[in-house]
């Protein structure tokens, strides 16, 4: 097999993968959430569609680039480490230092490479299938399409891992039905919600548009709640406004009711 022909089928591996992964890994909670504004990190959920998609295209290139497997193999999972560690430090938000970013690199680079290691052999191992048909014969087989096929359904079943858990779902769901409530109360010059009461600033700046982020760090919270069974997962759901206010509440199943601080300062 050319040079060329192995490079662009390497680009048609990083796209059968890329695409489904992404637009799953993305959207499957939005999609079975329905109607709850879920919280976009800066990058945004379509462009991250897309740069995924770009980035495993480019996966695909690097893999199939040189006709020795091994350097391709490594060559690949090294980009998409390096990658990754970009976008991450992008959605993060984070102005850390330079050279504390640059330390956590290099402290997270070798496992990384590791989980990433796998997939960079199946895509060689995908590209395999087509040098392998065009070696035996020049027709076109079912071998690259029953691969390609797998390559698709690794695809799915790993944009399925972003599904949250029951449990966080729930406090997504709650949240919603709790800030929607308050918000009402305050337009109807009612009480708010118990669990909205020690909220600074809730009535006067929980206005306008908002979203909900969902967090597994609940202990950044500084409120205090009940005793979590062990195994059980607890939910913190951000509210962020459109204005700039920012609250938080603590979801510590079977309780649905959650402990609630305002994070932003309103004075």
């Amino acid at each position: 097999m050319s040079d060329l022909k192995r490079r662009i089928n390497g680009l048609i591996v990083g796209l059968v993968f890329g695409l489904p992964f992404a637009v799953i890994s993305e959207f499957i909670n939005v999609w079975l959430l329905p109607g709850i504004p879920l919280f976009e990190l800066p990058l945004g959920r379509v462009t991250t569609v897309i740069l995924t998609t770009v980035f495993m295209v480019a996966l695909g290139l690097v893999i199939a680039w040189d006709e020795e497997s091994f350097w391709g193999v490594l060559g690949g999972s090294m980009f998409i480490v390096l990658i990754s560690s970009v976008q991450a430090y992008i959605n993060s938000g984070v102005t850390t230092e330079g050279v504390t970013s640059f330390f956590l690199f290099l402290f997270t680079f070798l496992p990384r490479l590791i989980i990433y290691l796998p997939l960079a052999f199946f895509f060689r191992w995908v590209l395999g299938r087509f040098e392998q048909t065009e070696s035996a014969s020049r027709r076109w087989t079912v071998s690259p399409l029953l691969a390609l096929l797998l390559l698709a359904a690794l695809a799915v079943v790993g944009g399925r891992y972003s599904i949250l858990a029951p449990e966080a779902m729930d406090a997504l769901q709650d949240a919603n039905a709790l800030v929607l409530e308050g918000m009402s109360a305050v337009e109807n010059g009612t009480d708010l919600p118990e669990p909205l009461l020690d909220v600074d600033g809730f009535s006067t700046h929980a206005k306008g548009a908002y979203t909900l982020e969902w967090s597994s760090d609940v202990d950044s919270l500084p409120v205090t709640r009940p005793m979590a069974e062990f195994g059980v997962t607890e939910s913190l759901i951000l509210f962020h406004f459109e204005n700039g206010y920012l609250f938080g509440c603590a979801y510590t199943p079977p309780s649905r009711v959650p402990k609630c601080i305002n994070i932003t300062r309103v004075r």
